[in-house]
């Protein structure tokens, strides 16, 4: 049974993070993760991770 409601709980913020970056604000940005922030987010990656695995 908790199982199941961690798998329910987990959908729904998959959901919830889907539509939140469907939405813009006035710049037509996300609302969430923006360029901004996913350059600080990769900056921090790669501080705490050292390199990041991309294609070449």
């Amino acid at each position: 049974m908790t199982g199941l409601l961690l798998l329910l709980f987990s959908f729904l913020a998959l959901q919830l993070y889907i539509f939140s970056s469907v939405i813009r604000n006035k710049n037509n940005e996300p609302l969430i993760f923006n360029q901004n922030q996913k350059f600080y987010i990769h900056q921090w990656a790669l501080k705490k991770f050292g390199k990041i695995h991309t294609r070449k």
